[in-house]
């Protein structure tokens, strides 16, 4: 299955201005993605951003699949999902 990435403001600069398309195995979940960002991206990411020893973002970061925030890391995906990497955004 094929999967679409794209980061959001100023992540960006990490992980690029224009999406990156994921070839995943079918029956891949959410978590699979993580793994990938760090086979890809972890040994760049900054410390404050990515913790490479559990695979996972650090502070605010959400990843948004079909335009959720996904919890839960066992969600299954689909073929030709959109997910999105962005921080979290708090206003009043």
């Amino acid at each position: 299955m094929q999967v679409s990435l794209k980061a959001i403001g100023d992540l960006r600069d990490y992980f690029g201005r224009t999406p990156t398309e994921i070839e995943l195995p079918d029956g891949a979940l959410a978590q699979s993605i993580l793994a990938e960002i760090d086979t890809r991206w972890g040994a760049n990411l900054p410390a404050y951003l990515w913790n490479r020893e559990t695979c996972q973002f650090k502070g605010p970061v959400l990843l948004v699949i079909d335009k959720k925030a996904v919890r839960d890391l066992s969600t299954p995906l689909m073929d030709h999902t959109e997910i999105l990497i962005m921080k979290a955004i708090a206003g009043g």
